[in-house]
């Protein structure tokens, strides 16, 4: 498809000789797997090499799925503590969210930094259908109430000194959207559906994730206004 193959091009001569990573961003259901899936291969056929990794590549067994994650967080940063660091003070500062579930998010945001590192050094870019600002969309997502309101110079404070710690210097995003009705069919007929709380499709959840998925796009742009180290790319599904 054209528009990718524009991108691909934008995205080589955006970033010249710098590593680089490349994520989907969206509501659950708008198909970033899909996108990204098709980016990938016209990446491959136009441009070269890419390191696609996808949520869709776990097993579908949650417990296993789980075991294999965190064997992955400890292989890239058992001994990156900085990194840990920032991972831990970004989910920490929202502060409307239990314990457990904030410890979950902060796996799902650490494994995202562990695939990250544990693929800088291989020189090509590196894909992913869920990465920082989706692990971010979550931490919205849990955090709506009364007090849920987060300073948002300090979140992006937060996420450049993680992007810092693990060495990114751009970070292009796939801001992928589509109608609310495509987004119930598509969490109905999912393959995996994961944890994801959008999968009950209640009516209030599935508004209350259309909120956080506002809130982190606002976060993004703003980052993406301010700073060259951020690029987007809108797209329609």
């Amino acid at each position: 498809m054209k528009i990718f193959r524009d991108i691909g091009q934008t995205i080589i001569d955006t970033s010249g000789d710098q590593e680089l990573v490349i994520e989907g961003f969206g509501n659950p259901g708008v198909g970033k797997s899909f996108i990204c899936t098709i980016f990938q291969n016209t990446f491959k056929d136009e441009y070269g090499s890419i390191s696609y990794h996808s949520i869709d590549n776990y097993h579908v067994n949650f417990i296993i799925r789980t075991f294999g994650k965190i064997l992955l967080i400890l292989r890239a940063l058992l001994f990156s503590p900085s990194i840990v660091r920032a991972n831990f003070m970004l989910i920490n500062s929202f502060d409307n969210i239990g314990g457990a579930t904030k410890l979950k998010l902060l796996l799902n945001l650490l494994l995202v930094s562990s695939i990250i590192v544990s693929r800088r050094s291989c020189y090509k870019p590196l894909l992913l259908d869920q990465g920082i600002f989706q692990a971010i969309w979550s931490c919205y997502y849990y955090n709506q109430g009364v007090e849920s309101v987060v300073p948002l110079n300090h979140v992006i404070k937060l996420i450049n000194q993680l992007l810092d710690q693990m060495l990114v210097s751009k970070l292009f995003i796939f801001d992928v959207s589509s109608e609310k009705s495509v987004i119930l069919s598509r969490l109905t007929n999912r393959r995996i559906k994961g944890t994801s709380p959008l999968n009950g499709l209640e009516e209030s959840v599935i508004n209350r994730g259309m909120d956080a998925t506002t809130d982190t796009r606002n976060l993004i742009l703003k980052m993406a206004k301010n700073s060259d180290r951020l690029k987007v790319f809108v797209i329609k599904n």
